[in-house]
């Protein structure tokens, strides 16, 4: 569930139908070419519908571990918010992780997230969508250590796994429809796994494909026509992403000595 930002207020998301916890409710539709409103997360009554909405897909599911989104928080410490206007951004975000956070502690449930506020994206060149124009990067050095990062990059194999493991966390690979760029992360990972110390090569937990459709589609219209797109797509992607996976395994399994 994508909380905080991003999804959270599509025209059906559950938290958009609670105007009462918004952070500027008549700012939505404001023509600035984001889809993406935040909720106040100093609002007193916005965790009461964010942590039933956690628990009932965490009871339905019986999971022991939980994706919140947190991507894309785009607003964020805004003036015009009478509880958070002008706090510092980055102990914001990194408030409502911890919040999150302890609340799926409290029923022994790991948190996820995704990664790109926690990056710089004036320092990195990666933007304002893959990474954070607005302060928040800092927010890393503010949040538990045992939160996984999904460290997405669609368009090219950008290195910043390694970043987040020598911060102390675990954390995955996300490509998309890239296969190309997929392969590179894949390679980058066991690379990163292989070259590390111990303490850091066990933090590179692994590849997680993202899929931006529904499922039907993905299995329907990619699946049985892989050249879709030019072969630029989300089945191709999985595919030879995962077949680096396999290879590399086999590869490793080789060159271990026969056991007598």
């Amino acid at each position: 569930m994508n909380s905080f930002s991003a999804a959270t207020f599509a025209e059906r998301g559950a938290p958009r139908q609670n105007p009462r916890i918004a952070r500027l409710a008549s700012d939505w539709s404001a023509a600035d070419g984001l889809y993406c409103k935040s909720y106040c997360p100093l609002h007193p009554k916005v965790h009461e519908v964010v942590f039933a909405l956690i628990d009932e897909l965490c009871d339905v599911f019986e999971a022991d571990t939980f994706h919140s989104g947190m991507d894309e928080v785009f607003y964020i410490g805004n003036d015009k918010c009478p509880r958070c206007g002008g706090k510092d951004k980055a102990s914001l975000f990194a408030g409502e992780v911890r919040t999150i956070h302890d609340h799926l502690a409290s029923t022994h449930r790991q948190l996820w997230i995704w990664g790109d506020r926690l990056l710089d994206g004036h320092v990195t060149g990666l933007g304002e969508w893959e990474a954070s124009y607005n302060e928040t990067a800092p927010a890393i050095d503010q949040i538990p250590k045992d939160v996984l990062i999904c460290d997405w990059h669609y368009d090219q194999p950008v290195p910043t796994a390694a970043y987040f493991a020598t911060k102390g966390f675990h954390v995955v690979s996300c490509p998309w429809k890239n296969p190309a760029s997929a392969v590179k992360q894949v390679e980058d990972l066991l690379r990163f796994k292989t070259e590390s110390p111990p303490d850091m090569a066990g933090r590179f937990d692994g590849v997680v494909q993202t899929i931006w459709s529904d499922m039907g589609s993905f299995l329907s219209r990619e699946k049985t026509n892989p050249d879709r797109d030019g072969g630029t797509n989300q089945w191709n992607t999985f595919v030879r992403s995962f077949d680096a996976i396999n290879q590399a395994g086999k590869a490793a399994k080789a060159e271990m000595p026969a056991v007598k």
